[in-house]
């Protein structure tokens, strides 16, 4: 809605700006007139637009806000009710409403830097590819490019792109290699760090959040585990 309002003035600064702009002196009556009656009408369209923007925002929050409201209480209700899934289900869509919009970020390649934040969830907009060794089956290994894991988990097709859920967990004793839609990932032993990856819903693309850090461990060739 910000943005919106800032094109929208930005449109009328322009306008103004392409006023003709002559000393008093040499300008006649009529012209003078012209110019003096579109200024007073951008002004009033200036106005109209804050004002209308205002409403609108102010609608979005209360629509916002009963909306909390209502799921707040069917939380409760399925609580109550001991359909404890669905009532998880709910609160988590609550805090994700509250949190506000998640904006995802660049690819980061493979989530190596993040091994260290297990359990926490990241989303990343992600081109689906088919380059790159990937090992696991669902959870991969966190020097599996994303792009490829994604592609073989039937999240994306090659050359799709998506927003995606990556979720980081810890590191697994083994993992298993499978075919699946075009790409062949492979077994290994044990490894320190894991993930999963989803496709990802209300989240708008790259534009807000900062391109997390390359991987702290390089993707190299592996020996087979012993």
């Amino acid at each position: 809605m910000r943005t919106t309002r800032l094109l929208v003035l930005g449109l009328l600064v322009c306008l103004l700006s392409f006023t003709p702009q002559a000393r008093g002196d040499e300008l006649p009556a009529t012209a003078k007139r012209l110019i003096e009656e579109t200024e007073k009408e951008i002004q009033d369209i200036e106005k109209k637009t804050e004002e209308t923007i205002r409403k609108a925002e102010e609608d979005i929050k209360q629509k916002q806000k009963k909306l909390l409201e209502r799921l707040e209480a069917l939380e409760a209700s399925l609580t109550k009710e001991a359909k404890f899934a669905q009532a998880k289900a709910v609160a988590a869509r609550i805090r994700e409403l509250k949190a506000g919009p998640i904006v995802a970020q660049a690819d980061p390649g493979t989530p190596g830097a993040l091994r260290a934040q297990v359990g926490k969830v990241f989303y990343f907009e992600v081109t689906g590819g088919n380059g790159g060794t990937v090992w696991g089956t669902d959870t991969y290994t966190d020097d599996s490019p994303i792009a490829t894991a994604a592609v073989h988990a039937g999240v994306l097709q090659v050359g799709q792109k998506a927003v995606l859920k990556v979720t980081i967990l810890a590191g697994q004793a083994s993992y298993t290699g499978s075919t699946r839609n075009g790409v062949t990932t492979s077994d290994y032993g044990p490894w320190g760090g894991s993930y999963k990856v989803e496709l990802a819903r209300g989240v708008r693309g790259p534009g807000g959040g900062p391109r997390p850090p390359g991987p702290t461990d390089p993707i190299r060739p592996r020996d087979p585990p012993p």
